[in-house]
């Protein structure tokens, strides 16, 4: 800090710093708007960078992504488990569907599982700049994918 003489002396925050009694007023720079508007009209390469740079999330929705995010995957975990624990079952309905019908329910059966971790993918992908969408679809989501077996079937899992 400088003293009334102009000369520097130790701050008491940490040694070493030096702090200045009186700092110097820095103006603001105000673009002026006549060269804004040149600006504006001769960079066509500059117009194209902004408009395809994408907007940044907030951190409510951040937040948002992660929590259902996590959802999604408890959910698939959930479902693959039931599909584990069902697979003899299924491996039954197989026997007395066919060839083709067996393929399918095979191929349905498996990849069901999945289906909550689709749709979290889908629901980024698909409302990529509405953030109002996006949570509604994610709130869709967590409910249409919502692991059913373990509400109804767990007391006679026991």
């Amino acid at each position: 800090m400088r003293t009334g003489s102009g000369e520097e002396r130790e701050s008491a925050l940490q040694s070493g710093w030096t702090v200045e009694a009186h700092p110097e007023t820095v103006e603001p720079v105000v673009p002026d708007p006549e060269q804004e508007d040149a600006a504006a009209h001769t960079s066509d390469a500059g117009e194209a960078d902004s408009a395809s740079a994408p907007a940044q999330m907030s951190s409510l929705t951040v937040v948002l992504l992660g929590l259902s995010g996590g959802l999604f995957l408890l959910y698939a975990w959930v479902w693959m488990s039931w599909a584990q624990y069902y697979a003899d079952v299924n491996a039954a309905v197989v026997a007395g569907s066919g060839s083709i019908g067996g393929v399918l329910q095979q191929i349905v059966f498996w990849i069901a599982p999945l289906a909550p971790i689709f749709w979290f993918i889908s629901a980024l992908v698909l409302t990529r700049n509405s953030t109002r969408k996006l949570t509604l679809a994610l709130v869709i989501g967590l409910v249409v994918t919502f692991p059913l077996p373990m509400v109804f079937l767990s007391g006679a899992a026991l």
